[in-house]
């Protein structure tokens, strides 16, 4: 919170869960609870007479309990404390036997999930009391709470009969009747939405006049243009969804006339490695939104606890409270503070190589946002038939894999449920520019770092800076070789198995090999990097390794990885195409 402050930050998310795990739980095999451990719902936190008894009242302590701990950590520095969730969210299993008629939208996704996830009909009066009572029962308890950003349609939440339902359009008896067609029910579903949005908004602003409701559009296509017209007076309009259709003038023009604020995110820090620098690529975003009227952005920031030498935090430190700020002041003024004037030159060189290292990774590689730790990406081996290894060997890292028993990630680094991500071609396109464009300048910064710190004298403050940043670097690096020898296992091993030309079969066996060669050392790398650094480069959860942060054995499952592609580098290519239609072993 005190850095949050000092950077210029004005609100802040504050619903963590108070416990290790959601309540959230499914059938064995079922991966769905994954996505109700972040984001938290209202009736995570405080119930009402609908939902009394549902969740355990020690949970519901646990979990309130340090909701206002950190409100009041934030208002001590000044921040405005507010909800980051996804709502309206899916009711326990053991709800319907009682109150079946309220069932409204399936939203889980059928591919993730063996047991069908539903949210209440929000026509529904009961339902409209139930959340009423929510809001009313939290702002009881936290009454400085000055926001609510709203995510929907995924993560265990949804509304009925919306165009982006992962289960198709859907709901339950109040909303929709038989035989309407789609700008009918798209508009119907709009406004259901909109009910929703000004119930949170009224009914909070009965305790905090100042409360605003950011609604994230992202899922929302058929409906946005009804929804739109009932934003404004504190609903605002977001832009955060990780799928997203394209910004419209005609679009942003609606949101102006209903008066309703546009908030954007900007990537500020990277996610998977922390405190990687790219100091010019953060003020670029930053004037950008600054140039195109953006007032209001979700960010994160890498934590000075871990990344004590963070130029990008100092660089929107300044940017949000020093009007007009020279970028090149800053990186020099921070480079004089922490090397002193005469290595400041050679801090930059680093921080600019990594800046172009940034820049350089080309979109559309999967997994490398948050879904890189969901997959394993780092743990799992890359070998040429993942399929032949035995289960048992492969236990280790699917334990925490999110994908069920059937879902073809599990062998098939290109396919996640039935989204296959890139062509052959797209593939290959990207490994090339990973090598040439990405890679290359991150090479550079590690041998520089490395000689600067070999130079140096052992305990100074100096070498204290150059060993963390090259240690960064050096993981930075290691993260986006592993996206590299991802889209070379997608482009060689579907490649080998698309064509019967045994000159291309040879080609593509032979970009196997190079792809395994590759991870191998990689992996060896990053091995060394784990047992030897003191740097804090990655998140490591304390309490045991998760779908979303590996443990303190990240060093064991690596050793794991390299002994598996050592055994399988010489396996014939091969992707079962008919994984999903696979059953489970009978005992």
């Amino acid at each position: 919170m005190q850095q949050l402050a000092r950077q210029g930050f004005s609100h802040v998310s504050i619903n963590g869960l108070g416990v290790p795990q959601p309540f959230e739980s499914g059938p064995p095999g079922d991966v769905y609870s994954c996505f109700y451990d972040y984001s938290p719902d209202l009736d995570q936190f405080v119930s009402s007479p609908l939902l009394k008894g549902y969740y355990p009242q020690t949970y519901l302590d646990a979990n309130l309990r340090l909701l206002k701990q950190h409100a009041a950590l934030a208002r001590k520095h000044g921040l405005i404390p507010g909800l980051h969730i996804n709502s309206p969210r899916s009711m326990p299993e053991a709800f319907w036997e009682k109150y079946a008629f309220l069932r409204g939208a399936r939203i889980d996704h059928p591919r993730e999930s063996f047991r069908p996830r539903y949210t209440l009909a929000m026509a529904h009066p009961v339902t409209q009391d139930h959340y009423r009572a929510l809001v009313r029962n939290i702002m009881a308890e936290v009454p400085e709470i000055g926001f609510m950003h709203l995510w929907t349609n995924d993560s265990g939440a949804g509304f009925e009969f919306v165009s982006s339902l992962y289960a198709g359009r859907n709901g339950g008896p109040y909303l929709i009747r038989e035989w309407k067609n789609d700008q009918e029910i798209a508009r119907a579903a709009g406004k259901n939405v909109l009910t929703y949005y000004h119930l949170l908004r009224d009914e909070a602003r009965k305790v905090n006049p100042d409360f605003r409701l950011v609604c994230d559009l992202g899922p929302f296509d058929a409906e946005r243009p009804t929804i739109i017209e009932g934003l404004g007076n504190g609903i605002d309009a977001g832009r955060f969804g990780y799928f997203e259709f394209a910004d419209k003038k005609e679009e942003q023009q609606q949101l102006e006339a209903v008066g309703a604020l546009r908030h954007a995110t900007l990537d500020l820090a990277a996610g998977n490695v922390i405190g990687v620098p790219f100091p010019r690529l953060v003020f670029e975003r930053l004037q950008q939104a600054r140039a195109q009227g953006i007032r209001h952005v979700l960010a994160h920031v890498a934590p000075n606890s871990l990344a004590p030498y963070d130029i990008n935090g100092e660089v929107l430190r300044s940017f949000q409270l020093q009007e007009g700020n020279d970028l090149e002041a800053v990186l020099a003024d921070c480079a004089e503070r922490w090397v002193g004037k005469s290595r400041s030159g050679a801090l930059i060189r680093l921080w600019n190589l990594s800046d172009t290292a940034v820049r350089g990774l080309p979109p559309g590689v999967p997994y490398s946002t948050f879904a890189f730790p969901w997959f394993r990406l780092w743990v799992r081996p890359f070998a040429p038939n993942i399929d032949a290894i035995p289960e048992s060997d492969r236990a280790y890292y699917e334990r925490y894999l999110v994908a069920t028993f059937n879902n073809p990630n599990r062998i098939d680094l290109n396919n996640d449920m039935m989204w296959n991500f890139l062509t052959v071609a797209e593939a290959e396109e990207k490994r090339i520019i990973l090598d040439t464009a990405t890679l290359p300048p991150l090479s550079e910064a590690i041998a520089e770092s490395a000689s600067l710190v070999e130079n140096l004298p052992s305990g100074t403050p100096e070498r204290r800076v150059f060993q963390d940043q090259h240690d960064r670097l050096v993981a930075m690096r290691c993260f986006y070789a592993t996206l590299r020898n991802l889209v070379a296992w997608i482009a060689s091993v579907h490649g080998y198995g698309q064509t019967s030309d045994p000159v291309l079969k040879k080609t593509y066996k032979a970009g196997v090999h190079e792809m395994i060669d590759l991870e191998l050392e990689n992996t060896k790398t990053l091995l060394t990097l784990c047992q030897t650094s003191g740097t804090d480069f990655m998140p490591v959860s304390t309490i045991g390794e998760t779908e979303h942060c590996y443990g303190e054995n990240f060093g064991e499952l690596l050793q794991k990885k390299i002994t598996l592609m050592e055994r399988h580098r010489n396996d014939e290519p091969f992707v079962d195409p008919n994984y999903m239609w696979r059953t489970p072993p009978t005992k």
